[in-house]
Formats: C-alpha cells, structure tokens, sequence
C-alpha cells in the first residue's frame, strides 16, 4: 500500500509539473487532474481476491458461501440466473462454486477474436471493453462500447457458438464468466432448473427465428448495447466526469488498433 501511494503521489506532483510547463491553462489542467483522479478511484478501489492471501485458510462451506455472495450478484444480471437464485440457492450455490471463474486483462488485451468457439457467458464486473463487428452485408466494421454490469455471448448457454466478432479491453478489466458446458451440466441434473434453462433457451431462440439470423452478435440479437445509466443521487462533478470518461472511451474505441 505504500509502495503504490508513493507511486500515485509521484504522478500526481509530475503531472502538476507537466502542465506548469506546458502552460496548460488552469481550466483545463483542473479538468485533467479530476478526471485523473476519477479513474485512479475508479480502477483501483477494490481489493482483488487474489491478494488476500488469508482467504486460502476457509473451510469448505464458508468458501461456498463466500463464492456465491462475490459471484451472485452479478451473475443476477442475466434473467435465467437470477430466477435460479430466487427459487434454488442450492443450485446458485453449485453454479457459483463449480461453473464460475474470473479472468483479468490489461489495456488493449484481445478478449475474444471471430470465429473461435466460444465457451463461457461473460459478465464484465470492473472496466470498459470494446467490441468490433461486421454483419452480412456490411462494407464496414462496426465497435461498440461494452460497459460494466454487461453480459455477453448468451448464446452460448443455448447452443454452439462461433465468435462472429472481437473484442478488446479499454482498459483495465475483471470479468466473471460463466462455463456454458458446467452450466448444461448441472441443469441437466436437476429437473427444476432444466426445466427453467429450457424455457429461456426456447425464449431465445424464438427471438432469433422472429429477427433476422444475421444480426445475431457476441452482444445480443439486433446489436442490443446494455449499459447502466449514471446512478441516481450521483454528484453533478461526479456525473459530468463520468460522462467525460464515457465519450473519452468512445474515442478511444474508434481509434483501438485491431489484429487485421
């Protein structure tokens, strides 16, 4: 920890330098510090997992109570998984313990890249991804801006699935994924939540048959963009620097360098 503050006090005092210098005018140099400072709270407040190195020493059942309240949460997000939680904690229990696990990429890491199979459902818990595609018919490649408490490539739960895109981290992310092979695996087993997965699988693809098959992506039928809204009671400095960051991702979204 103090390794790190002296590290983010010596960027604070060199930025302040930087723009003294450059003769930054003072407007912009307190957008820039705020903005700074946001995302250093943004990126970095949370204590991962993997540094607390006491939570090895948990018996088996406080692990599995631990897992399901970390991974819970976000995994509630889809429709299908939080009816599970709602009517089978046991379930959510297994599928937090067995089918769930984390994955961790820098700036500018290739996620996923078209055409390989897919294996898991994604749910990005911390950071911004961006997610490049071209449906049939296009001259062009589309990207879109994926934001935290997104999930992607549902498809995979109901059926195999080929990445018709790619995607690439915007910055530093934590994602929690969901293996779609565990997944059928321990439905299967249980009568109640086979019958659940398969009315959400049947759900879906009637959503498929009714749209047009094309415009199926890694994101969604119909290149539906899920994102959450500025939270309610958030300050107006608070709001007006996630909107900064917000545009400046978009930015940074068309500009990414791909692979091809």
């Amino acid at each position: 920890v103090w390794t790190a503050n002296r590290y983010n006090n010596t960027q604070h005092l060199l930025l302040k330098k930087f723009l003294y210098q450059n003769q930054v005018s003072r407007s912009l140099g307190s957008r820039i510090t705020r903005y700074v400072d946001f995302v250093l709270e943004l990126r970095h407040k949370r204590v991962h997992v993997s540094k607390v190195h006491f939570l090895s020493f948990l018996s088996g059942p406080l692990h599995i109570e631990l897992q399901t309240e970390l991974f819970g949460p976000p995994l509630c997000g889809h429709p299908c998984l939080n009816q599970v939680h709602a009517t089978n904690m046991p379930l959510m229990r297994e599928i937090c313990t067995t089918a769930v696990s984390t994955q961790n990429f820098a700036k500018n890491d290739g996620v996923f890249h078209r055409g390989v199979e897919a294996k898991s459902l994604l749910f990005l818990t911390l950071g911004t991804l961006v997610y490049r595609f071209k449906t049939e018919g296009q001259l062009r490649s589309k990207t879109v801006r994926v934001n935290t408490g997104t999930w992607c490539v549902e498809a995979v739960l109901w059926m195999p699935w080929m990445h018709v895109g790619e995607m690439k981290a915007l910055s530093e992310v934590d994602m929690v994924t969901v293996s779609s092979a565990k997944f059928r695996e321990i439905c299967e087993g249980n009568g109640e939540a086979y019958q659940v997965a398969r009315g959400y699988a049947f759900s879906f693809w009637q959503e498929v048959q009714e749209g047009d098959v094309d415009q199926i992506t890694d994101i969604g039928i119909g290149h539906q963009r899920f994102s959450k809204g500025t939270p309610r009671g958030t300050a107006s400095s608070k709001a007006g620097t996630l909107a900064e960051l917000a545009h400046a991702e978009d930015v940074q979204a068309q500009l990414i360098q791909w692979d091809d």
